[in-house]
């Protein structure tokens, strides 16, 4: 019990925090191809984290899933990036709110990268004297959404237009 309780615990982390940060990349993408592809590719992962936890057992670690969510989220980051930069109009990137977000995502993806992708080859003594550099890029991932988080509170929110119409309020004739 105790085991299936990992693995539904396992999924369901992976799962959320894939789908938390491939959203925030796509909603950011302009490129209407590359955000169904995202979003195919958002399926076919989902698909085959359940397979992985579901249907072929690992040992104590979801390192392959783990690895799978990081490369494909790499993709798509460094697709943004590509987009902001190949835009004229984006002359202040670290103005957007979503290259901090974009930012923190890679530090932390890349910096635990090799732990996670390593955590069933390794000892839990070895893991256990490895594992704080995870605690680390886990905060300088957070300190960079919260950057996100000032940027996007002070960003001017666009006014509804006001709409010019004559005015038609015709007196009664007396």
């Amino acid at each position: 019990m105790q085991e299936l309780n990992r693995i539904v615990y396992n999924f369901i982390y992976t799962l959320l925090e894939y789908t938390t940060f491939a959203s925030l990349l796509l909603i950011n993408i302009r490129n209407k191809k590359i955000k169904i592809f995202g979003l195919s590719l958002s399926v076919l992962f989902t698909a085959f984290l359940f397979v992985f936890s579901f249907v072929i057992p690992y040992r104590k670690f979801d390192s392959i899933p783990i690895a799978a969510e990081t490369l494909i989220l790499l993709v798509i980051a460094f697709y943004f990036f590509y987009e902001q930069f190949k835009d004229p109009t984006a002359f202040y990137i670290y103005n957007h709110y979503c290259f901090w977000l974009t930012i923190g995502i890679l530090i932390y993806l890349c910096g635990s990268f090799f732990i996670y992708a390593y955590g069933d080859q390794i000892t839990p003594k070895e893991r256990e004297q490895f594992w704080f550099f995870t605690y680390i890029v886990e905060i300088v991932k957070n300190i960079l959404f919260a950057i996100a988080i000032v940027v996007y509170s002070r960003k001017p929110f666009a006014k509804p237009k006001k709409i010019d119409l004559p005015y038609l309020d015709i007196k009664e004739l007396s």
